[in-house]
């Protein structure tokens, strides 16, 4: 992404920012839940419910194909003229969403490789086809999807691969087959949490193209690729504490409190100092990755989303505890009630200040949702926590 943020026009890059963006939504939606349902249910079960994980997968394929139709349709309506684009777009769409299950199911069973090669082959490809089209002077919006469209299908073809590859044999009981309309049900929550935490994730791009424009939007998304690196930390601490804190929730564990406030703290030693660093160094700091034309509108940016690269590691480990926990619904209201003041902080402040505002929106949304899952972990934990000591 740093090479294109170098080698698209601005507008073009902007243009690709919100594809990216609208395609990771629609990539939570197209999974229906059964992600996360998988990461929760295999970290209790381990081999035991290996078969289940080709059942959910052909229900996720009937949710992504039927996803992509009805955008792909909608994108068509636009005109003719962006059959190319739309076609792209949905091709991009169908990889992400198919390989996000497999990844899902690696977490679980806490089997970090096969998620890791996959994601290394894919990552080659992905590369090798943007340094190809860089030496050729080829790389277009159009190219750019085509390359990230390829990248995606190698990713998912190689995680089918290993996973058809032997299952190690588990001579325990095996869980109850669950039925496809049972299986729904169960994912729906995580459906809902989905969507609107990717939506919160995402939604500066799409506010500020639309009241900005892709030559405003472009240096915002440029910076927001660095406050990546932060998520992708933060998905690191979530897919290794998932099965953690999923088996302690079902034992009833009343160390849950503890094992919060340990992780929390460890990521803040990295975390906080990250955060301090980039709201110093910001204009070299963009200046040095994306090229100079980004220096001084991408490195304000950048200063400004340094809390929020801080706080969404810590939010990472805070978002896993309730996640991973069968009472949702204190979950799904927070989201909805941070969704709601994150999108309207985000639609004023980025009319007021452009792409800076939404900058200092998002960093003071990230602030705000962290504080409220914190409130929730210690409300609901730290008295199971005091209960357990008084125990005779």
């Amino acid at each position: 992404m740093l090479l294109l943020v170098r080698e698209l026009s601005v507008p073009h890059y902007g243009q690709l920012a919100l594809t990216v963006a609208i395609v990771a939504i629609f990539v939570a939606v197209a999974d229906g839940g059964f992600s996360r349902l998988l990461v929760r249910d295999l970290a209790r079960t381990g081999e035991r419910g290996v078969a289940d994980i080709w059942r959910i997968l052909r229900l996720r394929l009937v949710s992504v194909l039927g996803v992509t139709a009805l955008v792909a349709a909608v994108g068509l309506a636009s005109g003719w003229a962006a059959i190319g684009y739309v076609a792209l777009s949905s091709t991009f769409l169908i990889g992400e969403a198919l390989s996000f299950g497999f990844e899902s199911a690696a977490v679980g069973l806490e089997r970090p490789w096969r998620f890791v090669v996959a994601q290394a082959i894919g990552a080659g490809v992905l590369l090798g086809g943007l340094c190809l089209l860089a030496a050729l002077d080829a790389t277009t919006l159009n190219s750019a999807l085509a390359t990230l469209a390829v990248a995606a299908f190698v990713r998912t073809l190689a995680h089918t691969a290993i996973w058809r590859s032997r299952q190690p044999v588990d001579d325990r009981p095996r869980p109850a087959v669950r039925d496809a309309s049972e299986l729904w049900k169960a994912a729906l929550p995580f459906l809902a949490l989905s969507v609107m935490t990717t939506v919160h994730y995402r939604f500066g791009i799409v506010v500020c193209y639309l009241l900005r424009g892709a030559s405003e939007t472009a240096p915002y998304a440029a910076a927001v690729r660095v406050l990546d690196v932060a998520g992708v930390l933060g998905a690191i601490a979530f897919s290794a504490l998932a099965p953690v804190f999923s088996r302690a929730h079902q034992a009833g564990n009343a160390e849950v409190w503890r094992l919060w406030r340990r992780y929390v703290g460890m990521v803040a030693v990295v975390a906080l100092p990250a955060g301090v660093t980039l709201a110093v160094a910001g204009d070299p700091l963009a200046g040095l990755l994306f090229g100079e034309r980004y220096a001084a509108s991408a490195g304000t940016d950048l200063s400004l989303l340094a809390p929020a690269a801080g706080i969404f590691m810590l939010l990472s480990v805070s978002s896993v505890v309730l996640y991973m926990d069968d009472r949702s619904g204190a979950l799904l209201r927070l989201t909805a009630l941070n969704l709601a003041t994150s999108l309207i902080l985000t639609v004023v402040l980025t009319a007021v200040g452009g792409h800076r505002g939404t900058a200092a929106a998002v960093s003071v949304g990230e602030i705000v949702s962290f504080i409220g899952f914190a409130y929730v972990i210690a409300r609901r934990h730290r008295g199971e926590t005091a209960r357990a000591t008084t125990r005779p």
